[in-house]
């Protein structure tokens, strides 16, 4: 039993220019619950309505079914379409017939079908991808998910028409403004529409939880409920003036209510702006003809492209964010010891020098302490700044941790190595580090180098970046402020 709110629901009772559903279609519907119907019984009750049997007829013939002969009776379109489509596309044509023949003031008739056909088109086209196979039963849901505007638009017309221009497109914002204003929105009222006409309980599900599907308390209904209610996400491309958003809003939505990817997705929004021509054609809906149907198939692409090239930023900026040290804009350990394999072997094959130096900055307690782990930090990104100025383009420097760098130099051999490890340490000691634009900070750099050569061969990379460290050690023991390489470990550290 649909509640409503007191005030609304007496206003609704006693309208008196609801609709009502044309008897062959309650009959068909009361029918479609035995289970000893037969097709010939379906299309004899049928063909009482000629309107509605020749529109049956209609889209049995359709490309949307795709059958080797052409439907001429009713009893063969009910075969060909299956009692539940029947009764589904029944209900469809009635009310899109009866529905339109009121038009309240104030309220946009032609925005409202146009919403309610792309997600009847948009429902039935996600079949494929939830286990509920009956299309005309989701064509149906979607067709009639925001029904309750037009029965708002009928019961309180002077209220709901400016509540209606208030939302500004937004699908979104009128459910809010209608629960603000109304303490309901229109789904809840067009599903006690649907109860009161006593249709099928699956239709008025997907329709009382089409805005908020996590409350829908049937579990064997939640495709029905979720793909009805997706739908109306994807209308929202379509009727929503900020259609990226909208469209972001919807791919999300899918990702969350039917698992689907973003490739399937895509899929689904095609399909729907292209099967609309055969379906606004038997519904007898104006889209503003073939030109206006083609504007919403490039809207769709356009926002489609647009949104996947923001994704590929976005995950282009997740990447490089993953391999690169937050604080000093240098490749991370993480980039280290992924690439560093790879220029190992590749020296190896071309038979190319390889060094990498290892670098720690002197003391660096000591400045922490003294001016404070914010101007550490900024030392910290001022000599990572000295380092990559100082290289090459082909070289790579890596904040290891705290205060350590790793530099990887390709084709650069100890002679070369050296001179660039003496540069650097220059670089570093010449001048005080300014912080703040006027703090100048006295630092200086410990580095060991190591080289794979012809004359100096390692196992693997972690071998050679171990040497590295070594040396390091050994530079920092003899004083800081130095350069050392293997060949400097045999010397005395007064030769140094």
């Amino acid at each position: 039993m649909i509640e409503l709110p007191e005030e609304l629901h007496g206003r609704l009772e006693s309208c008196r220019t609801l609709p009502s559903v044309p008897g062959v279609v309650m009959k068909i519907v009361e029918m479609c619950g035995d289970d000893n119907v037969n097709f010939g019984q379906i299309a004899r009750v049928l063909s009482r309505d000629p309107a509605l049997a020749a529109a049956i007829l209609k889209v049995a013939n359709s490309a949307y079914y795709w059958v080797r002969s052409e439907v001429k009776t009713v009893d063969r379109a009910v075969c060909t379409l299956g009692i539940n489509a029947t009764l589904s596309l029944a209900l469809s044509l009635s009310f899109v017939k009866v529905l339109r023949k009121r038009e309240r003031h104030g309220f946009d008739h032609s925005s409202y079908w146009q919403r309610s056909v792309i997600t009847g088109v948009a429902a039935r086209s996600m079949a494929r991808w939830s286990s509920v196979f009956n299309r005309e039963e989701l064509f149906l849901a979607g067709l009639l998910q925001d029904i309750g505007m037009l029965v708002l638009s009928e019961a309180i017309p002077q209220k709901y028409g400016p509540l209606v221009a208030a939302a500004q497109r937004s699908h979104r914002r009128l459910i809010l403004l209608e629960k603000e204003e109304l303490g309901t929105d229109h789904a809840s009222v067009g599903a006690w529409l649907l109860e009161r006409w006593n249709l099928p309980e699956d239709l008025r599900l997907s329709l009382v939880f089409s805005h908020e599907p996590e409350s829908n308390p049937r579990p064997d209904k939640t495709e029905l409920v979720r793909t009805a209610a997706l739908a109306g996400e994807i209308a929202e491309i379509w009727s929503n003036p900020d259609t990226v958003s909208a469209t972001a809003e919807a791919r999300e939505a899918s990702a969350v209510l039917l698992k689907m990817s973003s490739e399937n997705f895509d899929q689904v929004i095609q399909e729907t702006a292209k099967s609309l021509p055969e379906v606004t054609a038997f519904l007898n809906v104006d889209f503003g003809g073939e030109e206006r149907i083609t504007q919403l198939l490039d809207q769709a692409r356009e926002a489609l492209i647009y949104l996947n090239l923001k994704i590929q930023q976005q995950m282009h900026q997740i990447q490089t964010m993953a391999l690169h040290d937050g604080l000093t804009a240098t490749h991370n350990r993480g980039y280290l010891e992924g690439i560093l394999p790879q220029y190992f072997e590749k020296a190896r094959q071309l038979g190319q020098p390889l060094s990498v130096i290892f670098i720690d900055l002197d003391d660096f307690k000591r400045i922490n302490d003294t001016y404070g782990h914010q101007v550490g930090d900024s030392v910290l990104v001022a000599v990572a700044g000295l380092l990559k100025a100082a290289m090459r383009a082909s070289d790579i420097v890596a904040r290891y941790g705290g205060e350590e760098f790793v530099c990887i130099l390709p084709n650069a051999d100890e002679n070369a190595v050296r001179m660039v490890g003496e540069r650097l340490r220059n670089a570093i000691a010449s001048k005080p580090v300014i912080v703040e634009g006027k703090l100048g900070v006295a630092v200086t750099a410990s580095l060991g180098c190591a080289t794979l050569s012809a004359e100096h061969s390692y196992e693997t990379p972690r071998a050679m970046l171990e040497e590295a460290d070594r040396c390091l050690y050994a530079a920092k023991q003899r004083g800081r402020n130095r350069v050392v390489l293997p060949a400097d470990l045999a010397r005395q550290p007064a030769e140094a």
